[in-house]
């Protein structure tokens, strides 16, 4: 009993283990005595398993759920609709400039997510002035004409992803470099 009302075992942990209580334990054994102490301490463990046990039976928040699914998807970015919990690279590519020291200039990964049933670009340039444009190609999944789900510009070094399409096609990830490169190179994932 506390203050004239009734307390379980965990609010009288929580209010005993503050570390004011714990500042005047000294104080107090001197004016209440051993016995106090010991109870004082009593309540302290308590308090410190009442913390933990709480800990343990918490349970944590759940991963955003998808809120689309595989043609649902078209045109969105995944990471505003739950579907990069669990996606993986399923395709990659880098991009080298035999004119650089250090060689690569930017990778790609075209990911997969399970959950959305949807696939998408991930571009990551290193080179502050590229100028590519960035592919998220599909086709029927048994082959037909080429197009283009999602495009996008690269603007110097940065990380640049493509807008989801759906699973059920067949999809690659494609880097070009500009019209005026004499290299004109581009770089694809492996049709998926």
């Amino acid at each position: 009993m506390e203050n004239g009302r009734t307390m379980n075992i965990c609010q009288y942990c929580a209010f005993r283990s503050t570390s004011a209580t714990i500042k005047v334990a000294a104080i107090a054994a001197d004016i209440h005595g051993e016995d106090y102490l010991r109870k004082l301490r009593t309540a302290t463990l308590a308090a410190l398993t009442c913390v933990g046990l709480v800990a343990t039976l918490s349970p944590t928040a759940p991963a955003a759920a998808a809120s689309c699914s595989r043609n649902g998807c078209n045109g969105k970015m995944a990471s505003a609709n739950g579907c990069i919990t669990g996606a993986y690279a399923i395709s990659s590519f880098s991009r080298v400039d035999g004119n650089d020291p250090d060689g690569t200039v930017a990778h790609g990964d075209l990911y997969y997510s399970p959950a959305c049933g949807a696939m998408w670009g991930d571009y990551t340039a290193t080179y502050f002035a590229d100028g590519s444009t960035v592919r998220l190609d599909w086709q029927p999944t048994y082959g037909g004409l080429t197009q283009t789900a999602a495009s996008l510009s690269v603007n110097g070094s940065g990380n640049y992803v493509t807008t989801m399409f759906s699973w059920e096609y067949s999809l690659q990830l494609c880097a070009s470099s500009p019209s005026g490169n004499p290299e004109g190179n581009e770089t694809c994932t492996a049709w998926r």
